[in-house]
């Protein structure tokens, strides 16, 4: 699995979106806590999380600080899943408007 402890999650950049993969194994679901943090200008996700096993009486912990660029990502609407130890981030792309290779200005009269 390419999320390890050492390095803990990867990016997948698509055309619409980026999806941030962390590995949360360990972590029950209520014990994770995601929140987006603004500090002296700068947007970061941070990802905390604790749980102590009831079986095994082992405590797993996480707790990672992300910078995410606001001016390509859309960090209104965010979403996260969780699936088999993996958190899945997905964060859209803002849209930017393309421009057409020519356009006509129209011209007025001054008086």
């Amino acid at each position: 699995r390419e999320e390890k402890d050492m390095h803990p999650y990867s990016v997948v950049s698509l055309p619409e979106k980026i999806i941030i993969v962390h590995n949360v194994l360990g972590i029950d679901k209520k014990d994770l806590k995601i929140t987006r943090k603004i500090e002296k200008n700068k947007v970061y996700l941070v990802i905390e999380g604790h749980t102590k096993d009831t079986f095994t009486g082992k405590e797993y912990s996480i707790s990672s600080t992300l910078q995410i660029d606001e001016t390509q990502l859309n960090i209104e609407n965010i979403s996260c899943n969780m699936k088999n130890g993996l958190v899945y981030i997905v964060i859209p792309k803002k849209q930017i408007k393309k421009l057409d290779n020519t356009t006509a200005i129209k011209i007025t009269q001054l008086d």
